[in-house]
């Protein structure tokens, strides 16, 4: 086979599990992000971030959200409701920085597989 045709199947197989394998790190991040409160199932999402502490920032200290799954879910204190969805945001963001800088190291199909 060609020189240059090895090299770019060569890159093309290592873009492609690359990608995968950064797939499966944002798979388990937002695994990570999966909040249960009062019943329901929250993603701990920038947006939902923001509307409690918009809720919060008005004075109020209770309130009903809709959740993962389309059910209403009274939460009875917005802050530590608050204060749970930013760990649960942070030890996810954290943790995909990690990885992600772990796989961008890895610079062979190989390294990356047997990681």
């Amino acid at each position: 086979m060609d020189e240059r045709l090895q090299k770019a199947l060569e890159f093309s197989n290592y873009n492609l599990t690359f990608t995968n394998q950064k797939q499966s790190i944002k798979n388990r991040v937002k695994q990570i992000q999966i909040v249960h409160h009062n019943g329901g199932v929250f993603s701990a999402e920038p947006a939902l971030i923001s509307f409690v502490k918009t809720l919060l920032d008005i004075g109020k200290e209770d309130g009903v959200l809709i959740d993962e799954k389309e059910n209403p879910i009274e939460i009875k204190n917005l802050q530590d409701f608050f204060d749970i969805l930013i760990s649960a945001y942070t030890s996810a963001t954290t943790e995909y920085e990690n990885e992600y800088n772990k796989l961008k190291k890895m610079r062979s199909i190989k390294k990356i597989m047997d990681w």
